[in-house]
């Protein structure tokens, strides 16, 4: 129960947090009403997920799963399109300069 309340999503992958919070929320039997095992899970998210699922307002906590795994999917997404992007600028600019070099 203890590791329950002391979960937190932390350097996991958000599937990773799903597994254990579902693995560990059978132990806490006495949380049976739907909103507070979804305020307990989105509890233990970065404040950037835990605000946009709760503008959504899911009704269920399988809901707020799936919601949460779109936003972290999003976001890491995000962060490899960046990294894209500077790789590609890189490119053209190495490309720019050998091309400047081979004219002088």
């Amino acid at each position: 129960m203890q590791e329950f309340f002391e979960l937190k999503l932390g350097n996991m992958t958000m599937q990773e947090y799903e597994k254990n919070f579902l693995e560990l929320l059978r132990y806490v039997d006495f949380i049976r009403d739907e909103k507070v095992k979804i305020q307990c899970f989105l509890s233990r998210l970065p404040t950037y997920y835990k605000d946009k699922i709760n503008y959504d307002e899911p009704k269920t906590l399988e809901e707020a799963i799936r919601k949460s795994h779109c936003l972290y999917e999003q976001s890491t997404g995000r962060m490899d399109m960046h990294k894209s992007r500077k790789g590609k600028v890189k490119y053209k600019h190495d490309h720019n300069k050998k091309t400047k070099q081979a004219l002088f």
